[in-house]
């Protein structure tokens, strides 16, 4: 019922201020032709082709629609307190604050740039590695224990012992050279990834569970990664440094704005009654 009245209200508000408007000069619409072609060219994006005079008198008539309404419902103050509507006009206007044009930066800026966020162009580090490979397929049966045997084989093996006769063969082969953590993510899994970031270098170590199977390693090489030279990475910087301007701009915009307003908070009354009493 609070609901029914609620609506009843509001219809009324709108019945009213139509009513009165209606006394006055009433307020001019104007369908400029830069909008009559924008009309046409949505039309042509969706069906591929351009609107008749029928179809074209349509879409005007339905902005008309839209514009009357719009006008009117601010005007009853159906916008007021509506998530949705703060909403869009909040994403409106940033997206208004993310076209304000951003100057080019200089070659110093950019390397100014890289050098202060290094984290975020750094190379991945690089790992040279051997592994001997047990497969879960073929040894569904006996992999645990051929683990444990495999393992003490390999506490007096070296680099150079013969992963072929010991264990299964691997579809992308024994050996991995300068590959990154992504990679090695990519092909054995986060799991195996993990354990082989903190193995040591120059002895075989493992097993190591992936989806294939059970893996012992041998690192030979691990080379840290390095901050790239900025003609390396100039277009990533380039991208990371413009959208930094645009946030700093977007953020002095909203300062900016935000000054003109007097910001009052009223507490709620129980919030303030808690308060009260600490």
């Amino acid at each position: 019922m609070l609901q029914f009245l609620a609506l009843g209200a509001a219809l009324f508000a709108i019945y009213g201020l139509a009513g009165k408007r209606a006394a006055d000069t009433p307020e001019k619409i104007v369908v400029s032709a830069s909008q009559v072609i924008n009309l046409g060219d949505a039309f042509v994006r969706t069906w591929r082709r351009p609107p008749n005079e029928q179809e074209l008198h349509g879409l005007i008539e339905d902005y008309i629609r839209d514009e009357v309404f719009y006008r009117e419902g601010r005007a009853a103050g159906l916008d007021r307190d509506d998530a949705i509507v703060r909403r869009r006009v909040r994403q409106k206007m940033e997206f208004l604050a993310n076209e304000m044009s951003v100057p080019e930066p200089s070659e110093a800026e950019l390397a100014a740039y890289l050098a202060s966020n290094p984290e975020r162009f750094r190379a991945e580090d690089q790992l040279t590695f051997r592994q001997l490979f047990l497969s879960a397929t073929k040894r569904a049966e006996t992999i645990d224990s051929d683990s444990k045997q495999l393992a003490g084989v390999l506490a007096r093996a070296d680099e150079a012992v013969d992963a072929t006769a010991l264990g299964d063969a691997f579809l992308l082969g024994e050996e991995f050279r300068a590959v990154s953590p992504t990679e090695i993510t990519s092909i054995f899994g986060e799991h195996f990834a993990k354990q082989l970031s903190v193995m040591y270098k120059g002895q075989w170590q493992g097993p190591i569970s992936s989806g294939f199977g059970q893996h012992f390693v041998f690192i030979s090489e691990r080379a840290p990664g390095n901050l790239p030279p900025l003609d390396a990475v100039r277009p990533a910087v380039l991208r990371e440094w413009e959208n930094a301007r645009r946030l700093e701009t977007e953020q002095k915009l909203y300062a900016s704005l935000r000054s003109r307003y007097e910001i009052v908070v009223e507490q709620p009354k129980a919030r303030a009654a808690e308060a009260a009493s600490q």
